[in-house]
């Protein structure tokens, strides 16, 4: 594939990963997981030059997503909250944050399948400590809930760059 094609095809990723996250904050959960790991796996497929091994990534992330949420009740938040003795009604930013960090990291595991596949572990390391970092302000620091998930489906279809 020609390097504009590869270019366009990452732009118009991310912004539909954006746009199917937050349609799967909506209530219509099926945007969001499978989803945006299924686009982000088909288009690492073709940017890595038809490889199948890159279309393992949509069970991993498929998985990821399952298993580490960051609701109210979850385990990740019930821990964030034994830890700081608060936020049981989401109304401690730090428990917040954390939460939403803890996920974050989480959600960049499947992205170790891209580094093995290209080599790219310095990347790799940039995009879970941007996923990290940046879920957890994400989901602590802004409050309007829309912007919040558009800012995590955009840090989560980063791995894209890996």
């Amino acid at each position: 594939m020609i390097l504009i094609g590869k270019v366009i095809l990452t732009i118009c990723t991310i912004i539909l990963s954006r746009k199917l996250w937050r349609l799967g904050g909506d209530g219509q959960s099926l945007f969001r997981n499978p989803g945006v790991p299924i686009l982000l796996g088909l288009t690492q497929f073709l940017l890595f030059d038809f490889n199948w091994l890159a279309l393992l990534y949509i069970p991993l992330m498929w998985g990821a997503i399952q298993a580490f949420s960051y609701g109210l009740d979850t385990p990740i938040h019930d821990f964030w909250e034994r830890v700081f003795h608060c936020g049981s009604q989401g109304d401690a930013p730090f428990v917040e944050i954390c939460t939403r960090a803890t996920c974050g990291l989480l959600w960049s595991t499947p992205a170790i399948l891209f580094a093995l596949l290209e080599g790219n572990w310095i990347t790799y390391g940039i995009y879970a400590i941007v996923l990290t970092v940046g879920n957890g302000l994400a989901g602590g620091l802004i409050k309007d809930v829309e912007k919040s998930e558009k800012v995590v489906g955009g840090l989560v279809s980063l791995c894209i760059l890996i």
